[in-house]
């Protein structure tokens, strides 16, 4: 007979069990969401596995660095120029200086001299052209040159870098943040959640920035292109300083008779400041003279 009661009383524990069973589900739900949201975003691509090298969805950075020497200088920049425009890049900088060595002037003429430079002309060019065009204007470099310094051709690949900011957006523009922000909302201060989400879209935005300038730097390639020349002596006539400054004869000498005075005077005024000094000078000699001639010829008394 009690066992009889225990099984009429069986439905109802397996009633309240299964009641209870979605409340677990739900707990443990927003814990996982995270790591779905996550495998997600990472099944959209092929990120799994590695990229082939040649694969076109790798995203590679292209630069190249030469250094020569040339005829001229001025020349080849322009003929330079003129190439990267017509393969649809543009001039990012371009510099041309003349570096001097050592000057040196001699006499040519009274009023002027001959003065020589020698210099060495020198170009540094920033270049950006279609990654398509690279081989084309790299090859015809050289030909503009007589010697090459040194050059370098690089390949940096960016393509995980690219996918990271990709995958960390779209992780971001997942319901993750927003449940995240739900339940601060709950614990702590509007200012505070606010300051979150702001911190959120700002380091989306640079994440979006960061990838269109790889995006750029990956379609168009950069070229630093340096020049030289041999060495060059620039000549010229300049004016002879000494010549030019020199005072003509009588302005040198009213200068002169002005000076003299000048000097005159001043003498003149300082044997009257010592005047005392000059007047007991004179006092003395006469006295001493005049012992003197007391001794050369005595004076004889009568007897």
């Amino acid at each position: 007979m009690y066992t009889k009661k225990l099984l009429w009383l069986l439905p109802l524990f397996i009633t309240a069990a299964c009641g209870s069973a979605p409340n677990n589900k739900e707990s443990t739900s927003g814990s996982s969401r995270a790591d779905t949201a996550v495998a997600a975003v990472a099944s959209q691509g092929s990120y799994n596995a590695p990229l082939p090298l040649s694969a076109s969805e790798r995203k590679i950075v292209r630069t190249a660095d030469f250094h020569c020497k040339v005829e001229n200088v001025f020349a080849s920049v322009n003929k330079l120029e003129q190439l990267v425009k017509a393969n649809g890049g543009i001039v990012q900088d371009s510099r041309l200086e003349n570096i001097s060595s050592e000057i040196k002037t001699s006499y040519y003429k009274p009023d002027s001299l001959k003065q020589m430079q020698t210099y060495t002309t020198t170009a540094l060019l920033t270049l950006k052209v279609p990654y398509r065009q690279l081989d084309s204007v790299t090859g015809a470099i050289p030909g503009m040159t007589i010697f090459i310094d040194s050059r370098t051709l690089r390949q940096s690949d960016v393509t995980y870098q690219y996918m990271a900011n990709e995958l960390k957006n779209k992780i971001g523009e997942s319901g993750t943040t927003a449940n995240a922000l739900k339940l601060a909302r709950k614990s702590k201060e509007a200012i505070e959640t606010d300051q979150y989400e702001t911190g959120k879209q700002e380091q989306q935005i640079a994440r979006r920035i960061d990838n269109m300038q790889l995006m750029d730097d990956v379609t168009y390639a950069t070229i630093t292109v340096a020049f030289s020349q041999p060495e060059q002596v620039f000549m010229q006539t300049i004016i002879n300083p000494e010549y030019v400054t020199s005072l003509p004869f009588n302005t040198r000498v009213h200068e002169a008779i002005n000076s003299g005075s000048a000097t005159l005077s001043e003498i003149a005024v300082a044997l009257i400041s010592i005047w005392p000094l000059i007047l007991l000078s004179v006092a003395g000699w006469i006295i001493y003279r005049k012992m003197r001639q007391r001794k050369v010829n005595p004076v004889i008394r009568p007897a």
